[in-house]
Order: C-alpha cells, then sequence, then structure tokens
C-alpha cells in the first residue's frame, strides 16, 4: 500500500480490507456534505477527499471519525476539560469554503492538530505554505507526527502564542489566517501580518455569542462576509479572555458577560428573586426560518449591555425562566434590573413562535419595553437584510467606529445590518 502527497491511498495490489472501508466512510461523508450543500467547491470536495480524516484521530475508530456530527476530543487537561479536537467534517468544509483558498497562498493556521493543516496544504498544493501554530507543545508534537505519517511534510510546524507575530511571516503578509481556536479578542498581529488581499477567518466570541467570521480588508478595517453559528475550544495564552458568569439562581439561571460590561451581581440576583413581568412583541418566526442567531447578532450590535441568560431544564421546570433555547436568550440589564428573551406559542398560528421579553427588577417595565422595541425594529428593518456584518477595527488604527461599540482589548467591534 503506497500513499500519495495528499495522503490519499493508491490501490498497489496491497489494500486491504481496512483500507477500503475507511475510503468508503470518506466517500460516504463527502458525499454527504455535497449533498446537504455544506461543500459547494471542487476545491474543497477534493481536499476532503484526499485527506485521511481517521488518521488524524487514531484513538477513535474509523467510523466514529467519518460519521461523527461534531468535534472528537484529543486532548484533555487535568479535571477533564478539553483542550484540542478535531472539529466536525460540516465545520472545516463551512471554515474552507470562507477561506476561498487557491494554490500558490501562503496559509497560517493558529490551532493545530493536523487534519485541518493537511486539507489547507491540499487546497494550496506545493506552490503555497501552511504554516500551523499551537501554544501547547503536546499539541504540537501531536501535529507534527500525524502530518509526517500521512505524507504532509511540507506543514511547518511551530509552536507559539498564535496571538503573537510570527518571524516567517510572508514579506507581504499571510493570504490567509485560519484561526481553529475560540478567540475572545482580534491580536494586533493578525492585522499587522495579513496581506492587503487576505482573508482572516476566526471563531469570534463578543456578547457571550460565538460566529465563526471570514474577514477582508475595508479601507483600515476588516469587514465580515460570511458568519458560521458555531463553538471551538477556548484560545489558550496571553488573549485567552474568560467571560463573567452571573449565577442568579444557584447553578440554574446564569447570566454571561463578556467584554467586562458592567454588572452589579448581588443586584441582579435580588432583582431575579422578585417578580416578573412579560411582554410580547408581535413579532413570530418559524421551526425552520433559523432567524434568532440572526437576530442574537443584530440585538449584539444594536444594544448595550448585551448578553446571554442561560437556564437549566430544571429552572424551566420550576418555572423559574420563560421558554429559553438551550442556547440561552440574549439579555439586557442595568444597575438593579434585567430584562431576556422568550418564546411561546403564536396565540393565533400555533405552528408559529412569538418573541417576548421578561423583565426583573424595579424597571423591569422599561427594560423590557426598551428590547422588545429592539425586536420590532429588527423584523422591520433587518429581518430580510441576511445575517448583520461586523467590522473589526484594530484599537491602533486611526479610523474610528460609531454607534454602538464592542470594547476588545485589541480591537473594537460594530454590527451593522
Amino acid at each position: 500500500m503506497a500513499e500519495s502527497r495528499g495522503g490519499a491511498m493508491e490501490d498497489d495490489g496491497m489494500t486491504t480490507e481496512v483500507d477500503r472501508s475507511t475510503e468508503e466512510l470518506r466517500v460516504r461523508m463527502v458525499k454527504g456534505l455535497v449533498e446537504r450543500g455544506v461543500i459547494v467547491s471542487p476545491a474543497v470536495e477534493a481536499a476532503f477527499r484526499a485527506v485521511p480524516r481517521h488518521r488524524f484521530a487514531p484513538e477513535v475508530s474509523a467510523a466514529d471519525v467519518y460519521e461523527a456530527p461534531e468535534a472528537i476530543f484529543t486532548k484533555r487537561a487535568d479535571g477533564g476539560r478539553a483542550v484540542s479536537s478535531v472539529s466536525a467534517p460540516w465545520l472545516h468544509a463551512r471554515m474552507l469554503e470562507a477561506a476561498e483558498l487557491a494554490p500558490g497562498m501562503n496559509v497560517l493556521e493558529i490551532g493545530s492538530g493536523g487534519c485541518n493543516a493537511a486539507l489547507l496544504a491540499e487546497m494550496v498544493g506545493p506552490g503555497g505554505s501552511v504554516t500551523t501554530v499551537d501554544i501547547d507543545p503536546d499539541i504540537t508534537d501531536r501535529a507534527h507526527r500525524l502530518l509526517a505519517e500521512t505524507g504532509y511534510t511540507r506543514v511547518a510546524v511551530r509552536t507559539a502564542d498564535g496571538a503573537q507575530p510570527l518571524d516567517e511571516a510572508p514579506a507581504g503578509g499571510w493570504d490567509r489566517i485560519v484561526v481553529t481556536t475560540g478567540a475572545a479578542d482580534l491580536p494586533d498581529a493578525w492585522f499587522s501580518q495579513l496581506a492587503p488581499t487576505g482573508r482572516l477567518i476566526v471563531p469570534l466570541r463578543f456578547r457571550s455569542l460565538s460566529r465563526t467570521l471570514a474577514f477582508t480588508w475595508e479601507g483600515e478595517h476588516l469587514r465580515s462576509d460570511t458568519t458560521v453559528v458555531s463553538g471551538f475550544l477556548a484560545m489558550q495564552g496571553a488573549s485567552a479572555q474568560a467571560p463573567r458568569v452571573v449565577r442568579l439562581a444557584d447553578a440554574d439561571v446564569r447570566l454571561i458577560v463578556d467584554e467586562d460590561q458592567p454588572v452589579d451581581g448581588q443586584a441582579l440576583r435580588l432583582a431575579f428573586a422578585g417578580p416578573r413581568q412579560e411582554r410580547w412583541t408581535g413579532v413570530e418566526l418559524t421551526g425552520s426560518e433559523g432567524l434568532l442567531p440572526r437576530l442574537d447578532l443584530w440585538l449584539a450590535g444594536a444594544v448595550t449591555p448585551y448578553g446571554r441568560l442561560r437556564a437549566t431544564k430544571a429552572a424551566a421546570e420550576r418555572g423559574l425562566v420563560g421558554w429559553v433555547l438551550g442556547s440561552g436568550a440574549g439579555a439586557v440589564w442595568n444597575g438593579d434590573s434585567l430584562a431576556y428573551l422568550t418564546l411561546r406559542q403564536a396565540p393565533y398560528t400555533p405552528e408559529h413562535f412569538e418573541l417576548g421579553v421578561i423583565g426583573h427588577g424595579p424597571t423591569k417595565d422599561k427594560l423590557a419595553a426598551d428590547l422588545g422595541d429592539a425586536v420590532r425594529q429588527w423584523d422591520a428593518t433587518a429581518r430580510h437584510s441576511g445575517d448583520p456584518v461586523v467590522h473589526a477595527y484594530p484599537r491602533r488604527g486611526a479610523e474610528q467606529p460609531v454607534g454602538v461599540v464592542i470594547e476588545k482589548p485589541s480591537a473594537r467591534l460594530t454590527v451593522t445590518p
């Protein structure tokens, strides 16, 4: 059995039944991704057909690798917290499509695992280059070994903090920077080392949302043109930032706050323990539209402060919260009150769901009314406008954003329809 440069198996008469089985699994995976519209370009399809995905997660069966609906964890820290993974096939594909790669490009991957670097290498070809960086030497050692074993020896593996400038960056900047770990900031190095015609693909957390965004330059700032709802393991290193968690009712109800937005946890706990006010907006959704993530993103750029209320199933059963989905609900607050989005079956169209707001605290009526007005504004002006656009301004740059600004250590973000 021999391998091509890309790692795809060539039948030399010694191919085993196991090899045929894994090849069939890979073909079936790719076929499914194409049929679902996740893979749309021939280049991404060819890369997925070439890379032996199962070789990058040898701890689990090939069937588990090719049929996994979500990520496969490959390393856990003390206590069981996952710190490295092979992303789900659909997410790898969506990110590669968003990257718009071409032969000959120079690509920096931040967050190593091996599989995605192999896919990148297939797409840039022998005339391009791929450098993959991770802060954890265990992860880079593993990536280097697995890439070598599968024939991707041209991929350069480096142990370094991906938020810092890389010495071997091309003189004109990286054509593509692909971040495969959840980021809470856009470090200066990503602005300064991205080529003028480059694209930055990054899973970015802001206002307690997680969105994988594809950015291109627009003047002196970056502008998103692709949005994917996704979750990633958090980035490690100097730029890592954990959100603040305010427990409103023990562990059953929590308010998640990013970007050091001011919040009085004790006051909000007292407010949540008091009576609530429900307001219904008249704005209806259907289960098939998938508009809640779009609304969440729009609200993140329209109101401030803004975060996420999360509740357990037990909290709902006890009547502590309204109908809150597992992904949580957008929430706003002030010094002594808070309000959050909720759902109910629409009164006159049972197949639809109506958006509402539940408020707690001394100023719950006004807070709930303001959030409800924002929902109605979205419905009237932005519901059918596609995903909102995220603009990222380097803090050291001269260009200043306007409107609601989401402050990060190295960047300022705005969200527009």
